[in-house]
């Protein structure tokens, strides 16, 4: 294949990427707005994910280092979840200085509710669409994304933050057969062990 057909290909599929990413965020943002009586954005969204699954302990630079923003970023984000009683924050009881985060009730009402209506609507639109085909396209996307990583480059470190994908797993683990460091670190210990 001549390098400008190759080119060319490589630009549709970028092109096809894009449509697919922005119509999959309007998609979640209308069910957000939906599912939420007040405005939330979607890396809200992401931070309830993160903080939900409460066998977890999660601090402020978790969060940080999670989302890869400041710790500042962070303790607003989670700032602005607690002002509409979304997320609970306490200081964890073994340790002065580190802060517990979990979801209030109505935070946990939150995301059943937006998860409901976001497994309908993806099934209204594409349940009928071959299984094999879905699988096939869900492969080709994760292993895509893990060839653009650059794994030379701190290999280790690199962690594409699957668990606030709407996903559970390691895409890293799935195609190359590895964890991510700060998927280990964040979500191997059990919140009632480190007690």
């Amino acid at each position: 294949m001549a390098n400008e057909d190759k080119l060319a290909l490589l630009q549709r599929l970028m092109g096809a990427s894009q449509v697919y990413c922005s119509t999959m965020s309007s998609l979640l943002e209308r069910m957000l707005e939906e599912a939420s009586d007040t405005q939330l954005a979607l890396s809200q969204l992401k931070l309830l994910m993160l903080i939900s699954p409460s066998q977890y302990r999660l601090k402020v630079t978790d969060v940080a280092d999670f989302l890869d923003v400041s710790n500042a970023a962070a303790s607003r984000a989670i700032d602005r979840l607690v002002q509409r009683g979304l997320v609970h924050r306490a200081i964890a009881p073994d340790n002065r200085r580190a802060v517990d985060l979990s979801l209030t009730n109505e935070g946990k009402e939150l995301i059943r509710h937006f998860q409901e209506l976001r497994d309908r609507e993806v099934t209204r639109l594409l349940g009928d669409y071959p299984a094999d085909k879905l699988r096939t396209m869900a492969r080709l996307l994760d292993e895509a994304s893990v060839l653009m990583l650059d794994l030379d480059e701190a290999a280790e470190q690199q962690c594409l933050r699957c668990d606030v994908h709407f996903r559970r797993g390691c895409v890293l683990r799935e195609v190359l057969g590895r964890d991510c460091e700060t998927r280990t670190a964040l979500f191997e210990t059990p919140r009632d062990a480190e007690r």
